[in-house]
């Protein structure tokens, strides 16, 4: 064996014992500290933790060979949890994400620079709707309430515990299956349960079932300067403490690694009064681009103003629905581009505030391209409608205050 093969299959070992410890959430490094800077990596050069494709491909019913040892003849299940996931997968992929792929190519790329970071509020674990908008964001962060959330060691489950688990995993996944966003309240339902702590095996079947191959995995804690992290050894789910998790990847056919950052934080003003810091952290991002969707209002009233803030001063492009950044804020800095159909908010929103009748006009006396697909609270309708505004003024120059809420 080669000394390079060598050392790669000590590292592959170390790691192993690390991801599979009885909190799942890898050994820390003391003061080990990274900066948030465009990741460089060579797949060659960078050491991969196979263990984490192994996991992501069974958490994703794509395919079990590594658990050889771990399942016997009388465990079953698996040909059904494949295809529990396989069958959605198919549908929605046909449905959904393959019109994605086409319908961003032609619209959203040809406008903006499709290469920078992704910037996703609001986002729960939805990596998946990220990806087929924002294919070639050289990194993904994205931010919600759901906690970060471990991995049993599924290697030592038996029969019952790990069917179980997967069950439980592809369960919190049925919203996105049939709506294409996770609804806040089944979440606190399914991520809170003992079995599925959090959106860590969700972004592991995301990760998986988009093509990317997974290189590291780790907890990190944003530390005072707003800049650098820390590597730990699990999350606190302390909201006054900037916590993430942080995966390195390699899409298929690519020659570099990419960050992928889930963010467990409250991005509310009060959320943000208690942690100061993680605010820092938003405000010195570099320049993006944002996706907003499904995202509740929330930027439409005051008490989000300061996230609000943040994007209309970092975003190159936002692209979003109705229940993103309110068109009147982007009316001075942003070219806009308008698809599909927009309508009054579902009746879970029944505000009449939140019907923008400024952006109504708009739709009505303006060329709107129509959408083939469904991505948003309208589902049942196919009624959606979808915003792309893409900067034309220098943010730093001459900079229009944002119009307070009516």
């Amino acid at each position: 064996m080669r000394t390079r093969d060598l050392l790669f299959l000590v590292i592959g070992m170390a790691f192993f014992s690390v991801i599979f410890s009885c909190n799942s959430g890898g050994k820390s490094d003391g003061e080990s500290k990274t900066n948030d800077t465009i990741p460089k990596e060579d797949k060659i050069n960078y050491p991969k933790d196979t263990t984490l494709d192994q996991i992501a491909a069974l958490l994703g019913g794509d395919q079990a060979d590594a658990f050889k040892d771990v399942f016997t003849d009388n465990m079953t299940f698996w040909d059904d949890y494949k295809m529990s996931i396989d069958t959605p997968w198919t549908r929605i992929t046909e449905e959904r994400l393959s019109k994605m792929d086409i319908w961003s190519a032609e619209e959203v790329s040809t406008k903006i620079n499709d290469t920078l970071l992704l910037f996703y509020p609001f986002s729960g674990p939805d990596f998946l709707n990220a990806y087929h908008l924002f294919p070639n964001a050289n990194e993904y962060i994205l931010i919600a309430m759901e906690k970060l959330g471990t991995i049993p060691n599924l290697y030592e489950l038996d029969e019952e515990n790990l069917k179980g688990y997967l069950d439980a995993v592809n369960f919190a996944l049925r919203d996105i299956y049939k709506r294409s966003y996770f609804i806040t309240g089944n979440m606190d339902q399914d991520l809170r349960k003992q079995k599925v702590n959090g959106v860590l095996p969700l972004l592991y079947v995301f990760l998986h079932r988009t093509g990317h191959e997974i290189y590291d995995f780790g907890y990190y804690r944003l530390e005072n300067d707003g800049v650098s992290f820390t590597k730990i050894d699990e999350p606190t789910n302390s909201l006054e403490v900037s916590e993430c998790i942080k995966f390195k990847v390699r899409k298929d056919g690519d020659n570099k690694l990419k960050n992928v950052t889930y963010f467990y934080a409250d991005i509310s003003n009060d959320g943000f009064a208690k942690n100061p810091v993680f605010l820092q952290y938003l405000q010195n991002l570099r320049p993006n681009n944002t996706f907003i969707k499904s995202a509740s209002y929330l930027s439409h009233y005051e008490t989000f103003s300061d996230i609000r803030n943040t994007v209309l001063d970092k975003a190159d492009a936002v692209l979003e629905d109705d229940t993103g950044i309110p068109y009147r804020y982007f009316l001075d800095e942003f070219d806009h581009y308008l698809y599909g159909v927009y309508e009054k908010p579902i009746a879970d929103f029944k505000s009449t505030y939140l019907f923008q009748k400024d952006l109504d006009e708009e739709y009505q006396n303006t060329e709107v391209k129509p959408l083939d697909f469904s991505l948003g609270y309208h589902w049942r309708s196919g009624n959606q409608n979808w915003m792309l505004y893409v900067r034309t003024k220098d943010p730093n120059t001459d900079k229009t205050e944002n119009m307070d809420q009516e």
